[in-house]
């Protein structure tokens, strides 16, 4: 960045804790970059990030589906989070539960987005190619579904918190995967992570970290899960802290590093039963 003078950058989520782990350098301040954008950023390391290297990093939202995407580009901007943006002209966005009812502010939803209601796919994709059922449910009710699972605050704010097949479902409690990341990936043990569902006879979904410690010399023990356990515990609802936990030697990504989970385990295995996994359910009791 620095050799080419660039003003705007674009980022992912995964690069923003690989710089912060890198030495001190008198490089992060010689650029002139005005601002990043970008999507992913742990709320965690959002303003670590900004104030060690000196820009800052808008937030956005938005799908290959559509050309209008939502950013958190107004000051005061809601940094730390997951803030993405607010509807507006040419973009309608909504909260809305699984029967297509709207949602109270402050409760989980699934995002859904039009331009307006007089063109609602104006700006968006034509169709999925070959596949008119798949477009039909995709823009039931006049409102394309996004799959996303989000936040409307009183300020008409919109707050990410997972794809909805990231979402964990426990007694009733919906827990986004990607919070409890965030903060086990501020742990100083842990170098990744990655969070899912396991089924449970009682509470019909548990949590389960699938961590990947920093130092994997004979530290991958009950008293780690603990620590991390009670980490958890202690900055998240209780309910929220992993029901389960397993140390893992890597955790497969894409090309730009977006973890795949599905290749964790063997299709059909129960990880429940594979060795060293360590069950935590009796730890998780209300404060």
């Amino acid at each position: 960045m620095v050799e080419s003078r660039a003003t705007i950058v674009h980022y992912l989520g995964v690069v923003v804790p690989m710089l912060l782990n890198q030495p001190a350098s008198p490089l992060e301040r010689a650029h002139c970059v005005r601002f990043g954008y970008g999507a992913g950023v742990e709320p965690q390391l959002h303003a670590v990030f900004e104030e060690r290297y000196g820009f800052p990093l808008l937030e956005l939202w938005g799908m290959t589906e559509m050309v209008r995407p939502l950013c958190d580009n107004h000051a005061p901007r809601q940094v730390g989070t997951r803030a993405f943006g607010r509807a507006r002209p040419g973009l309608d966005a909504c909260v809305m539960d699984e029967n297509g009812h709207v949602v109270p502010d402050n409760m989980p939803g699934e995002l859904v987005i039009r331009h307006s209601e007089a063109t609602p796919r104006r700006h968006f994709f034509n169709s999925y190619l070959d596949n008119p059922e798949a477009t039909a449910e995709a823009w039931r009710g006049g409102w394309f579904h996004t799959g996303d699972i989000v936040v409307r605050g009183p300020d008409g704010m919109l707050h990410f918190m997972d794809r909805r097949k990231n979402i964990i479902r426990r007694s009733g409690e919906n827990i986004a995967a990607a919070e409890v990341e965030a903060l086990l990936l501020t742990h100083p043990l842990v170098a990744n992570v990655a969070v899912m569902a396991l089924p449970d006879d009682v509470r019909e979904e548990e949590v389960l970290a699938c961590v990947v410690l920093k130092d994997r010399n004979g530290t991958e023990t009950a008293q780690t899960a603990t620590t991390l356990f009670d980490f958890c515990h202690a900055n998240l609802a209780y309910y929220k802290a992993p029901g389960w936990l397993w140390f893992a030697s890597e955790i497969p990504t894409t090309g730009t590093q977006k973890i795949q989970k599905h290749r964790i385990f063997p299709e059909g295995q129960d990880p429940r039963t594979l060795p060293g996994m360590f069950d935590l359910r009796p730890y998780k009791k209300r404060g």
